[in-house]
C-alpha cells in the first residue's frame, strides 16, 4: 500500500472520529484513556514523519509549552513551527493507563486507526530514508535532493489540520457537564486547548499551499527486500513491488548483482516497454542495446539473496511477456495510471543495473568471449573452435554497448536534480526551501543528518 493510500486512510479515521465526538459523548474512562492515547500517538507519528522527510529534527531538543508558543508567534520559520507544534502538542502532563481490551467504542476507535495509519507512513519513508543512514533507495536519494518534500510536507499539515479539529472537540466530549471527568482529565484538556490556541493551525494552513501544485508522493511504497518463495505476479501492482523490491536490494547491494541481474533486468526493461509502445524504435532502443549486450556477458550464479532478487525480476518477466502475448489478440487491460507507475520504475532500474555493472567489473566476476583459437583433437583431421572466456574490462565492446543501453534509461547518479526527477510518476522538483523563511535552525539540523549518511 502507498503512501497516498495510507494518507487518505488516516484522513477518513480522523474525519469519523470528530464526527463521533459530537454525535456520542464519552461513555467511560477506557474509553477517554484509550482516545487520549491515540491523539498522542498520531501527534508523535507526524512529528517522527516530518523528521524522516527533512532528513533530521528542525530543533535540536523539544521546548515547553511556553518556549514553543513563542516560536510559533514568530514570522516565518514554518517547518520549524510546524515540528515544535506537533511534538509540543502531543504531550499530556498525566499518564492515563491503557484500556484492559482491543478498542471499539468511537472515536477512540477511529483514532487508533489513523494512528496506525501515520505510523505506516512514517515506516515507508524510514525504508527509503532510515535515520542517520544514507538513502537505502533510489527514491530516498530523490527525497534527499528535495524531491517530493514540498508535498510530503504539506501531506503532513493537512492531518494536523484534521487533528486541531479533533482537539476543539476533545473538552466537551468527555466532561459532557459531568465534573468529576472535568478535574481527571483536566491536563488532556489543557493539552488540547493549548493546541487550538497555539497557531500550529495556521502555520498547516500555510504549510498546505505550500504545496498545492507540488509533485507529490502519493505513490511512493515500503521498499521491501525479495521473498523467498518469490511470490506470483498477477497484477501491475504485483509486478511493480517486485521490481522495486529487486532493484532496491540491487541498489543497496551493488557488490553482490551478477550477470544474471544484468540480463534479467535488461530483458524486462525491453519486454516493458514493448508492451507500452508497441514496440516504437525511439521507447525501446536503449533497453534493446543493451539487453543483447548483457547477453554476451557471464558470470557466476547468484546465491542467497542475489538469487531472491532475480527470481523477482525472472517472475515479473515471465508475467510481462505473457501480458504481450494477450496484447497481440486483445487489448492489453493495463490501466494508464498503472502503466506509468510500472514505466517509472525502469528508470530506477537501469540506474541500479549501471551501479552494479560497475561493481561487477572491479570485482573481476563478469566475463566475455576472448580469442577462439583453432585446435585438432587428437586422431582428429578437423579443426574446431575452443571457446575461451576472460574477465570483462571496461573496454570491451560488449560492456560499452551495455553501458550506452543503460545510459540512454537514466541520467548520471551524481545529476542531483534528474534524481529528484526521477523519484515519482510526477517528477518533483528539486528542493529550492521547503519554506522560505526557514531558520538556519532547521538547514543546518537537516545538514548534519545528510553529513552523518555520507
Amino acid at each position: 500500500m502507498t503512501i497516498g493510500h495510507w494518507h487518505r486512510e488516516a484522513q477518513r479515521a480522523l474525519r469519523a472520529a470528530a464526527t463521533a465526538m459530537e454525535r456520542h459523548p464519552a461513555s467511560s474512562a477506557a474509553d477517554i484513556n484509550a482516545a487520549v492515547i491515540a491523539r498522542s500517538a498520531i501527534y508523535a507519528q507526524l512529528a517522527r514523519a516530518t523528521e524522516l522527510l527533512v532528513g533530521g529534527r528542525p530543533v535540536a531538543e523539544v521546548p515547553n509549552r511556553a518556549a514553543a508558543l513563542t516560536i510559533l508567534r514568530r514570522r516565518g520559520q514554518r517547518l520549524t513551527q510546524l515540528y515544535v507544534g506537533l511534538r509540543v502538542a502531543g504531550i499530556v502532563e498525566r499518564q492515563f493507563p491503557p484500556p484492559p481490551a482491543p478498542v471499539t467504542a468511537e472515536p477512540a476507535r477511529s483514532l487508533h486507526r489513523a494512528a496506525d495509519a501515520v505510523g505506516v507512513i512514517a515506516d515507508i519513508f524510514a525504508s527509503h530514508v532510515p535515520p542517520g543512514q544514507r538513502p537505502r533507495t533510489p527514491e530516498g536519494l530523490a527525497i534527499r535532493a528535495g524531491g517530493g518534500l514540498q508535498a510530503g510536507i504539506a501531506d503532513i499539515a493537512r492531518l494536523t489540520s484534521d487533528l486541531v479539529m479533533i482537539d476543539l472537540a476533545l473538552p466537551g466530549w468527555f466532561s459532557h457537564g459531568r465534573g468529576h471527568l472535568t478535574e481527571i482529565y483536566r491536563p488532556v484538556a489543557e493539552a488540547a486547548r493549548w493546541t487550538t490556541n497555539s497557531g500550529l493551525a495556521a502555520v498547516a494552513r500555510e504549510m498546505i499551499a505550500a504545496g498545492r501544485g507540488q509533485p507529490p508522493l502519493d505513490a511512493l511504497d515500503i521498499a521491501r527486500s525479495p521473498i523467498n518463495p518469490t511470490p506470483s505476479v498477477r497484477t501491475v501492482d504485483d509486478a511493480i513491488g517486485a521490481v522495486a523490491a529487486a532493484r532496491s536490494w540491487m541498489w543497496q547491494y551493488p557488490g553482490q548483482v551478477t550477470g544474471v541481474h544484468l540480463q534479467l533486468g535488461t530483458q524486462l526493461g525491453l519486454a516493458v516497454h514493448m508492451l507500452i509502445s508497441k514496440g516504437a524504435p525511439t521507447m525501446v532502443g536503449g533497453w534493446r542495446q543493451a539487453a543483447i549486450a548483457a547477453a554476451g556477458l557471464r558470470a557466476t550464479p547468484p546465491i542467497g539473496p542475489a538469487q531472491e532478487a532475480a527470481a523477482e525480476l525472472a517472475e515479473t518477466l515471465r508475467w510481462v511477456r505473457s501480458q504481450a502475448a494477450v496484447g497481440r489478440n486483445e487489448r492489453v487491460p493495463l490501466s494508464n495510471k498503472l502503466v506509468v507507475r510500472l514505466s517509472s520504475e525502469l528508470s530506477f532500474l537501469a540506474v541500479t543495473l549501471h551501479r552494479g555493472l560497475s561493481a561487477a567489473l572491479r570485482r573481476g566476476q563478469l566475463f566475455v568471449k576472448g580469442e577462439m583459437p583453432l585446435t585438432r583433437p587428437a586422431g582428429s583431421l578437423v579443426f574446431r573452435t575452443a571457446e575461451r572466456w576472460r574477465p570483462a574490462v571496461a573496454d570491451d565492446d560488449v560492456v560499452h554497448d551495455l553501458n550506452r543501453g543503460l545510459a540512454q534509461r537514466h541520467q548520471p547518479e551524481n545529476d542531483t536534480p534528474g534524481t529528484a526527477a526521477r523519484a515519482f510518476p510526477q517528477p518533483p522538483r528539486p528542493r529550492t526551501s521547503v519554506d522560505q523563511t526557514s531558520d538556519r535552525t532547521v538547514t543546518g539540523a537537516a545538514s548534519r543528518s545528510r553529513s552523518r549518511t555520507q
